[in-house]
């Protein structure tokens, strides 16, 4: 039915209004915490890279008589034995990268301001990544300050024309005999290691947060569906209450217009209710309430079309129907809330005057309501005409 539709249509945009809210919220905490894990990942890399370093550096610096001679040689001669100590030097190099993590593991040493030679390298002889010995390369500040004065340093992620985008730890290698700088220990990260680790965070991240969107976003969409229904059914009968009458009576209002198709508004009255009240207390009066309420509900198939309406008066929406229809329907609701025993009653029939009035185009829902409650204040004047 389109009354059904439009419901729907109100429980999904408002499900999706929720999610965007929600979305937004975590949206931003989960942004600063994906930027201060890179930060975390980063300072990490840094501090693996320059502890890897100087690990390095300490190795050489033990055994500065056998590498300095390697660091200050212009040329290797084949089969000489500054050839063999490079060649050895160099595969502790290879082992210690393929343990290690690390893009690339190198030595080199000061030429000038602007350039370094290559001494070591961890590269396979193979590769085209691999720097023969006395291969030159540009010099960054930190590299040159690592040579110059001595101290390890460590970039962040870097560009060079050359290499792409690394971050690099430097740790000097010192003659202890004469305090002076041998060379230096580079140690690079490359960006697609860094990406990998970021992305692994960032996928966990996404996971999580798409998971706490939907769990919050569900909640508060279950919270206020349930907040929606209870604050529009009567407790007493189960139905809905008059509010909620009111707004179901302007949708199928609106959809009635669109679709030209009419439909009938229902007013019920208990009939003889004071008197049953007086008579037979309170909690009577509440049963005949509640068998009134399930009456209709068994009468129209159909529990969002009743609603208490106030007191002993209760209300019966019929979309699509008009005014010829509704007279079997009247006809049902009657027997049903004839069919009701309360043994309480004494087996007094419990009956109700029932009023209707047709929506037709021009008709306004204040009016369709003032014309069913005029039909019902006839109805109840017949029934007591009837009784006497």
């Amino acid at each position: 039915m389109p009354i059904k539709r439009q419901i729907k249509a109100w429980k999904r945009n408002l499900f999706m209004l929720l999610l965007l809210v929600v979305g937004a919220s975590v949206a931003t905490p989960v942004y600063y915490i994906f930027s201060r894990t890179q930060t975390i990942i980063t300072e990490e890399t840094q501090s693996k890279a320059i502890n890897l370093a100087a690990a390095m550096s300490a190795f050489l610096s033990y055994n500065i008589e056998s590498y300095r001679p390697v660091s200050d040689a212009e040329i290797l001669v084949e089969g000489s034995d500054l050839e063999r100590s490079y060649l050895a030097f160099n595969e502790v190099f290879r082992q210690v990268k393929k343990q290690s993590d690390a893009t690339f593991i190198y030595t080199s040493k000061y030429l000038d301001d602007q350039t370094s030679v290559f001494v070591l390298d961890g590269e396979s002889p193979a590769s085209v990544l691999f720097s023969p010995f006395g291969s030159r390369d540009s010099m960054d500040t930190l590299e040159l300050e690592t040579l110059v004065l001595g101290v390890a340093t460590v970039t962040g992620l870097a560009d060079d024309s050359v290499w792409g985008t690394y971050l690099s730890a430097y740790a000097p290698i010192i003659d202890n005999r004469d305090k002076t700088v041998v060379g230096l220990v580079g140690v690079d990260y490359s960006k697609d290691h860094m990406l990998v680790r970021y992305r692994r965070v960032g996928w966990i991240l996404i996971s999580s947060f798409t998971f706490f969107t939907l769990l919050i976003t569900l909640a508060l969409y279950v919270l206020i569906i349930t907040i929606q229904d209870r604050s529009g059914i009567d407790e007493l009968t189960r139905l809905s209450t008059k509010r909620a009458m009111m707004k179901s009576l302007r949708m199928v209002f609106s959809e009635a217009r669109k679709s030209n198709l009419n439909f009938v508004l229902c007013m019920l009255d208990v009939n003889s209710f004071k008197a049953i009240n007086d008579t037979y207390g309170h909690p009577v009066g509440d049963s005949v309430l509640r068998c009134i309420g399930r009456a209709l509900i068994q009468a129209t198939s159909n529990t969002k079309a009743c609603f208490r309406y106030g007191g002993d008066e209760f209300a019966v929406i019929l979309p699509e129907t008009t005014l010829l229809q509704a007279q079997e329907m009247k006809k049902y609701m009657e027997e049903e809330i004839g069919a009701i025993t309360i043994p309480e009653l004494k087996g007094m029939k419990i009956s109700a005057s029932i009023g209707m009035a047709e929506w037709l185009p021009g008709i306004t829902v204040e009016t369709l309501i003032d014309l069913a409650d005029k039909d019902l204040y006839v109805q109840k004047q017949k029934q007591k005409k009837a009784a006497l």
